[in-house]
């Protein structure tokens, strides 16, 4: 489908207004097209769409299309233990993305959990004051890509509860996310998201002293049945820090041992 779109802007005579719209239809494949590779962790090519649907919402004088590239950009850097990146990427985009529009709030929620994984305590606080004012008008459920829902910004706050050392928060929000995540009528699932609450859960467990309950739960999150490169990212972040922690347990030790069949197919 980009290809098609490629041959449409160079092999074939259009108004402006017609150009307008080919690059705005050129950009937000882009943009889809970054996110299936971030979820087959090829970075490259998750920054070489997200530069071009930069290019293509500057030919299109939409500049929403750039703010969505780089809701793409900000999480792979996120998931690619780049938090600064995803500061910059996150920033930029608010820069750009319409005021109160999907992508002002999803930047707005990576604006926050960016500076959580960089351990900027103060900073995270006043960006998550944002992002809740947002999360308190949104519907529970979203849908479609670029859809928003209150449910993310908790799951983001799992995340970077987690990432602050406040493992009882952290194990708050996971909890209300994976429930209302499982409560989702079936067109609407999110089997990524869901998984990536339950692995913040099992990170919360751990840091709780309870790494039974932490290799319970993110056995939960691998039969999914959507091993994308952020699960798998964060399942082996989870196994290192179980590890450091508890060498000797048991289920430690056997979830090491699954951890690598399963990654290894």
């Amino acid at each position: 489908m980009r290809h098609r779109v490629f041959a449409f802007q160079h092999e074939h005579r259009h108004t402006l207004r017609e150009a307008r719209e080919l690059a705005r239809h050129a950009g937000m494949l882009s943009v889809i097209l970054a996110w299936v590779a971030h979820d087959l962790g090829e970075g490259d090519l998750v920054q070489a769409y997200c530069d071009d649907a930069w290019a293509q919402g500057e030919q299109a004088d939409l500049p929403e299309v750039g703010a969505w590239a780089e809701d793409v950009r900000s999480t792979h850097a996120l998931y690619d233990s780049r938090p600064l990146d995803a500061l910059l990427a996150a920033t930029r985009g608010l820069a750009v993305a319409p005021r109160d529009g999907n992508a002002a709030v999803r930047l707005s929620a990576q604006v926050a959990r960016a500076h959580a994984r960089l351990g900027n305590h103060h900073e995270f606080e006043r960006a998550a004051v944002r992002a809740r004012d947002y999360q308190a008008q949104l519907p529970l459920h979203g849908t479609g890509l670029f859809g928003v829902d209150a449910v993310r910004i908790t799951s983001y706050d799992a995340s970077s509860y987690g990432w602050l050392g406040h493992a009882n928060r952290a194990r708050a929000a996971a909890e209300e996310a994976i429930g209302h995540y499982r409560g989702f009528p079936r067109p609407l699932q999110a089997p990524t998201r869901l998984a990536i609450a339950q692995l913040d859960l099992a990170q919360a467990h751990s840091a709780l002293g309870e790494p039974d309950a932490a290799v319970a739960t993110a056995r939960q999150a691998l039969t999914s049945g959507r091993l994308v490169d952020s699960v798998r990212g964060r399942a082996q972040q989870l196994d290192r820090t179980l590890q450091r922690r508890y060498p000797q347990a048991h289920a430690v030790t056997e979830f090491a041992e699954e951890l690598k069949v399963l990654l290894a197919v």
